[in-house]
This record gives structure tokens, C-alpha cells and sequence, in this order.
């Protein structure tokens, strides 16, 4: 019989992922037990506004963890942290899952309601995905913190929400404690850290929430500016780290916005373009076409309903 797998993704691609309306009665905090998840209709049971969500799971068994252009064998317990600024997915090797993952919208946490920024934790910073490997006594202390979180959740008392982003900040500061010798991914070199930087300043300026907005940062000297270097330094560092120029991640990710203000907005052309760093709503056309092959206007016809 065919092997088949399945792979719990957040993709770069909006055409693959389906970003619902977002509700103010929506919930900002889930916890999942993975192996209870409908995967068919995606991993996350609740709607998402565009804002970035963050997530912190624990895994148990064997996975290929895919993100960016680079795939990593997992193996026994491992916790792992990512953001949906960097796609990343999830594959359980025989097609099954079990772990344990808390999925939070940026506002969970903030200096307001804990003292914290979300992004002062190194685990959460732009650019990073982290991932460390557990022992059993390691793996048992979180599983303890999770647990505490499940029954929370289950409790619904008044104070709920406080609770469980205490135990969720339990967990952050306790894996932040981990060796960090026992991280998959590092960046501490240079070159990493430069490419860091980098996406890390593209990526605040996203997402476009009105048409008012517009990204400050579109050229490859706009960013080099502003990180005090020369652009061919900074393109030479971004290649090396990412395998890509600094215009082509630039570009992707002003497409990538684009088709999503195309598809989920009723902003006109002009606006859009306004918003994505084009002067003229032509020049929004030639470089949405030379991207995609299709004109913006026909675009927002095809995704339509």
C-alpha cells in the first residue's frame, strides 16, 4: 500500500493557505494535542487575522521539519519554535503525529500584560526557527508544563487567560534555559546574523493592515542604509546565509503581499500599489505580472467567489 503523509504547513504560497475573517470574539491562545488533530482541514482550529502567530510545540517521535529551502531530520522528543513570518511545516514520518503545540497571536504577550515583548525572547526573533532535542527528564518537566496549560483550558475560570500565558512564559523562559548547544539551527556567525537583520527589518513592515500604510524599505540600498552597510556587502552576506539575492526575497515578499491584499481587501489597484513602495500604479502592474504571469486585475478575478 502507498505511504502516505501528511504535513501540518504554513505556506509562503496564499494561494495553498487559507486565512479566515478574523472575529472579535476569536481566541488569541489554542493548545493542541496533535495527535487528536483534524489535519485534513488544516492544524489550527480557530481563525486567524493577519497578524503573526506564533507557536510552541513539543514533538514526540519522528519528523521532517521543512522551512525555507532546508529540511531536518527530528527524532524522540524534541520542542521546537517557530513564527508564521518563516513557513515552516511539520511531517510526521509514518503519517502520524503525537506532541503537544500552543498557537498564539502576537498579542498574547506583550509589555502590557506580562512585562515581556514577545520578540525580546531569542527564540522569537525574525529570522530564527529553533529547535531543540530532549531527554525523558527534560521532556517529562514539559509535558507538566503543557499539562497545566490543558487543564486551564479545561477549567475555564475567571482566570484563564492569565494562567495560561503564566505557564506559557513558564515554558519560554524554561527552554530558554536549554544548551544551546542542543539548537538545530544557529546563528551566530556573521553572515547569519547579517541575513537575520535583514529579514528581520522586511518583515516589520508587514502586514499592511490599511491602505494608508506603505512599506519604508524596497530596494536593496534602503535596507543596506539602514543597516549601516554597503549594499553589495549585505547582498554578498543575504546569498551566502539564504542562497537568494536580497532583491529576490524582497521582491517575493512584496508578491506575496500583494496577492494577499488582492485576494482578501477591496482596496483598488492604485492603493495597493501605493501601499507596496510603487509610485505609479503601472509600474505595480508590470511588476506584478512579470512575478505571476497574470495582471493584478485578472488575479482578483480568479480568486473571487
Amino acid at each position: 500500500m502507498e505511504n502516505i503523509t501528511k504535513t501540518i504547513s504554513i505556506l509562503e504560497n496564499i494561494d495553498n493557505f487559507s486565512l479566515g475573517e478574523s472575529s472579535t470574539q476569536g481566541s488569541i491562545f489554542e493548545i493542541l494535542d496533535l495527535s487528536k488533530v483534524d489535519y485534513d482541514n488544516g492544524l489550527f482550529p480557530f481563525e486567524y487575522s493577519r497578524k503573526a502567530f506564533y507557536t510552541a510545540t513539543l514533538l514526540q517521535g519522528d519528523y521532517i521539519l521543512e522551512f525555507e529551502d532546508k529540511n531536518i531530520d527530528l527524532s524522540g522528543n524534541s520542542l521546537i519554535f517557530t513564527s508564521s513570518k518563516i513557513p515552516f511545516g511539520i511531517q510526521g514520518m509514518d503519517g502520524t503525529y503525537k506532541g503537544l503545540s500552543c498557537v498564539f497571536k502576537e498579542e498574547f504577550i506583550t509589555k502590557n500584560n506580562t512585562g515581556y515583548r514577545l520578540l525580546e525572547f531569542p527564540i522569537y526573533k525574525p529570522g530564527r526557527q529553533n529547535i531543540y532535542s530532549l531527554t525523558e527528564k527534560q521532556t517529562e518537566k514539559f509535558i507538566e508544563i503543557y499539562m497545566k496549560i490543558f487543564d486551564e483550558n479545561l477549567a475555564k475560570s475567571a482566570y484563564k487567560d492569565s494562567l495560561q500565558r503564566t505557564y506559557l512564559l513558564e515554558l519560554i523562559f524554561n527552554a530558554q534555559k536549554l544548551d544551546p548547544v542542543k539548537s538545530y539551527i544557529k546563528t551566530n556567525n556573521t553572515t547569519e546574523e547579517i541575513a537575520c537583520s535583514f529579514i528581520r527589518l522586511l518583515e516589520s513592515q508587514f502586514p499592511i493592515e490599511t491602505p494608508n500604510d506603505a512599506v519604508k524599505f524596497k530596494t536593496a540600498g534602503d535596507f543596506a542604509g539602514h543597516l549601516s552597510l554597503h549594499p553589495n556587502y549585505l547582498n554578498r552576506q543575504v546569498k551566502l546565509a539564504k542562497g537568494r539575492t536580497v532583491s529576490d526575497i524582497i521582491n517575493s515578499r512584496i508578491g506575496q503581499e500583494a496577492k494577499i491584499l488582492l485576494k482578501l481587501t477591496n482596496w483598488n489597484i492604485a492603493q495597493i500599489a501605493y501601499s507596496l513602495g510603487f509610485e505609479e500604479p503601472s509600474h505595480f502592474n508590470t511588476f506584478f505580472k512579470k512575478l505571476t504571469k497574470i495582471s493584478p486585475t485578472d488575479y482578483r478575478k480568479s480568486k473571487s467567489h
